[in-house]
């Protein structure tokens, strides 16, 4: 990873116990099965962020220490949680271990469409505001976050974080960006999600970089997931 900017900037990506993740899935996916798509998404955004230019550092907060070992193998550090706190707190919690002299890029581990290009044109975006927001598909989540300084404003992520998180910008008077980008806001909550995803690996219509080793795409392709 190298820095296309001059203030560092450190990924921050919140992760749920993967054991007790995606739970809305349950009718198509046994936990074994959602448990393995959850760790397939994570290496993917991962990947992402280690292919960027424009991300320095990569931190996983989660508060189950079984992954702890893959994510560090996987060029991150990991930020254990101790019990499990919440996203909001999770992410609170992460910016008081890393260093204030970054700005940070929160995004979410359930993006299997992510990828470096994309993180790119977050950070570069963001260089005139200090909040940029790129929301989830149907406008209603907030997929990823970036901050020039932390806690900017209040996170609240969480059911309609995206206008809540525009509320607040307005309240505190921040100038604030909104970015639409494709890989960043699909993410994988429901059946619908699901369903979507492996329409995108049967027929592959989405290029991918041809030295992704983890791809949600292929691992519902492999694993048959209907």
């Amino acid at each position: 990873m190298k820095s296309i900017q001059t203030r560092r900037m450190c990924a921050i990506v919140p992760l749920n116990i993967p054991e007790k993740s995606k739970s809305r899935l349950s009718r198509r996916l046994n936990k074994s099965q959602r448990y393995r798509l959850t760790i397939t998404m994570l290496l993917n955004v991962l990947a992402a962020l280690r292919k960027s230019r424009s991300v320095d550092d990569i931190a996983v907060v989660c508060a189950d220490r079984n992954v702890a070992s893959l994510v560090q193998e996987h060029g991150a550090t990991f930020l254990w949680e101790g019990r499990r706190r919440g996203l909001n707190k999770a992410l609170n919690f992460a910016l008081r271990a890393l260093s204030n002299q970054s700005s940070f890029l929160i995004i979410h581990a359930d993006l299997p469409l992510l990828t470096a290009k994309d993180v790119d044109e977050i950070v570069l975006a963001s260089e005139d505001h200090p909040l940029t927001l790129v929301p989830s598909k149907d406008t209603t989540g907030t997929n990823a976050m970036v901050m020039k300084v932390p806690g900017l404003i209040k996170f609240a992520f969480g059911k309609n974080s995206f206008i809540r998180h525009v509320n607040l910008a307005k309240k505190h008077g921040i100038s604030y960006k909104i970015l639409q980008i494709e890989g960043a806001a699909f993410d994988v909550d429901d059946e619908k999600d699901l369903d979507a995803l492996t329409d995108l690996s049967r027929t592959k219509q989405r290029n991918r970089d041809n030295d992704t080793q983890f791809s949600s795409l292929h691992y519902l392709e492999t694993k048959s997931v209907t």
